[in-house]
């Protein structure tokens, strides 16, 4: 019959400790690694299927106004790589960190012809001179970036057509999409990339430096 002596009995607990060790480092491992994947492979579901197909999307013309009062169409933006967001600058909750993004971007981009557009979906309330403080505010380079106004039920249009986004009202909220756009010189819309989304803004500077090496 086999003696247990104190000795053996702590040797036993220092080999379950080392063993339970040993595992919680293997599942820390796995899950790192998984996160890993997510974060190479998982951008690629990132477009809802309600988006149109990218091979047929192109933006429709429009006529607003930026932050230093003059006019823009889409024909200012002709031959140009940029990059498209909605905002207003009253909201309190995502617009603010999807300003900050597009500054990072401006930042990045600063010795590249990128450009960057922001339209306003709260447009009454976002005059030129509100634009005008809000692009000051996050170092926007008006001759690069613009902040565009004009009449609501245009832009409303322009968001839901134009670039299959959403926009509008729900009461007194206001709702627009947290997604970037990347526009094609020519106009076509080359992707959608979630503003939240880590892996999805690195796939974007990826494309955004894959269009200009064309």
């Amino acid at each position: 019959m086999e003696v247990r002596t104190d000795n053996t009995i702590n040797e036993k607990r220092k080999v379950d400790k080392s063993t339970l060790i040993w595992i919680g480092l293997g599942v820390i491992i796995i899950a790192i690694a998984g996160i890993n994947l997510w974060s190479v492979f998982g951008t690629k579901s990132e477009v809802s299927p309600d988006l149109p197909k990218l091979a047929e999307a192109r933006v429709p013309d429009f006529s607003l106004t930026n932050q230093q009062g003059q006019p823009v169409q889409l024909s200012d933006m002709a031959g140009k790589i940029w990059i498209a967001d909605f905002i207003f600058t009253n909201c309190p909750t995502i617009c603010p960190a999807m300003t900050q993004e597009m500054a990072r971007l401006q930042s990045e981009f600063v010795a590249d012809p990128v450009y960057f557009v922001s339209f306003s979906v709260d447009p009454e309330r976002d005059t030129v001179e509100v634009l005008s403080r809000y692009a000051t505010a996050y170092g926007a380079d008006d001759r690069r970036w613009h902040f565009l106004t004009g009449e609501k039920d245009s832009i409303y249009q322009l968001a839901e057509h134009g670039f299959s986004l959403a926009a509008g009202h729900q009461g007194s909220e206001i709702l627009h999409s947290v997604r970037f756009v990347l526009v094609e010189p020519d106009g076509n819309i080359h992707d959608y990339y979630d503003s939240r989304s880590r892996p999805a803004m690195l796939r974007l500077r990826r494309d955004v430096k894959t269009l200009l090496k064309k």
